[in-house]
């Protein structure tokens, strides 16, 4: 093995995770550059163009030069490539978040490169997926750190996925000959602490709370700029409503009624006078970390208006009928539990509007918004670092017993007398 080639397979790894994360702060710009000149829709067809062309290459490499005439292996590889092509549309409404696929694919075929060298079984695949879920979350993290770009949770799954999807086209789609069948116990190690490390490490940025955030930047007064940053941590509470179904936030239900009871006028003028701001500067400059109850409150007061405009407009009954529900219900949480607020700003429906709608849909059908969900929903930082402590706590003990098991195969008692 030719160490000159083992070193340079890691140095295009390194260069392709260094151009990820150089592109964190120039992302916004780029983003606008596009839009302006060409469309954000230009991000999304390229996505698809180069899909295509990997996939057409894959193929005529496959079939032309090694005579490979299986049919799984293009059976696969169209699989993947639909998948690709498929997740690049349904993210269409912000098509930049479709680059994901290729920066993260092909970061997947640098690091299959390098970790070919050294691993020769299966767990390659793993491997690859778990370092490059690795980058995903140091990429999140510098976007959290970046003025004006956000930690989302859906990306680190996306990076991963991303990988994990080119993964998949060369373990069954090219299916290299150099990886064996059989998994020896250094590379479950090495799997099993690739997975540790990602655990820890999104433990740790899902218990970056607002609190945690404060307390060491008294330690570090230097990082005080990152208390201004929407929180890492992806906790909320679920509220329960029998009227309504069910909305999140990141406040109580006595908290919220706190501070629509003491503050009304003083959050009322706030968000009058910000009537013709843009919504999302508006989010940018009343985050959910310092000021939770303006941003949840203006997130409800647009998802209630956007949907109410494409009820008015929608010609199809259903998505009509659909659209006004949901505007319905938000603008019910609204009155609900932003009530002395609500009132007082520009944004309040007269009750007329109200009637009328209530003419048109189910009101009592049940209806959970989607304002301020995340992916762990009412968990704590407590359940959470139980889950992981109890999915490392498996994995040593899977360690533990794969690698007796196979010093057993190999080593077989001898009973003989």
């Amino acid at each position: 093995m030719s160490r000159k080639k083992v070193y340079l397979s890691w140095l295009w790894v390194a260069l392709c995770s260094l151009a990820i994360f150089l592109i964190v702060p120039t992302a916004r710009t780029i983003q606008s550059f596009v839009s302006r000149y060409f469309g954000r829709s230009l991000f999304g067809y390229s996505v698809i163009a180069l899909t295509v062309v990997v996939f057409a290459t894959l193929v005529y490499v496959l079939f032309f030069r090694l005579k490979i005439r299986s049919p799984s292996n293009y059976i696969w590889l169209t699989a993947v490539a639909f998948l690709y092509i498929y997740y690049t549309h349904k993210l269409w409404r912000a098509p930049e978040e479709a680059v994901h696929f290729l920066e993260y694919g092909l970061l997947g075929y640098f690091l299959f490169q390098a970790l070919s060298f050294s691993i020769k079984d299966k767990t390659i695949y793993l491997a690859a997926i778990l370092i490059g879920s690795l980058v995903g979350i140091f990429d999140e993290i510098l976007q959290w750190i970046v003025p004006g770009r956000l930690w989302d949770i859906r990306d680190v799954e996306l990076n991963a996925f991303a990988v994990a999807l080119f993964q998949v086209s060369i373990w069954k789609g090219i299916n290299p000959k150099i990886i064996s069948q059989r998994i020896n116990p250094r590379s479950v190690k090495r799997v099993s602490l690739l997975l540790g490390m990602n655990l820890v490490l999104l433990g740790l940025c899902l218990s970056n709370n607002p609190k945690v955030i404060a307390w060491y930047s008294r330690l570090f007064p230097a990082l005080s700029p990152l208390q201004n940053e929407e929180p890492m941590d992806d906790f909320r509470y679920k509220h329960k409503d029998s009227e309504i179904g069910a909305f999140y936030s990141r406040l109580t239900i006595e908290e919220l009624r706190d501070i629509d009871s003491k503050n009304a006028s003083a959050q009322a003028e706030i968000l009058n006078n910000a009537k013709d701001t843009n919504y999302e500067q508006f989010l940018r400059s009343f985050s959910s970390t310092l000021n939770p109850f303006l941003h949840e409150i203006r997130v409800h007061i647009y998802r209630r208006d956007k949907k109410f405009e494409e009820g008015q407009i929608a010609e199809n009954a259903e998505v009509r009928k659909k659209a006004l529900f949901i505007s319905y219900k938000e603008n019910l949480i609204l009155e609900k539990y932003f009530t002395q607020t609500i009132r007082k700003t520009a944004y309040k429906w007269d009750e007329d509007r109200i009637r009328d709608l209530e003419g048109l849909i189910d009101k009592n059908f049940p209806y959970t918004s989607p304002v301020s969900k995340s992916l762990f929903g009412s968990f704590n930082g407590i359940t959470l670092w139980s889950i992981i402590v109890a999915i490392l706590f498996v994995v040593a003990l899977f360690n533990l017993l794969y690698s007796r098991s196979q010093k057993s195969q190999h080593h077989p008692i001898d009973n003989s007398r």
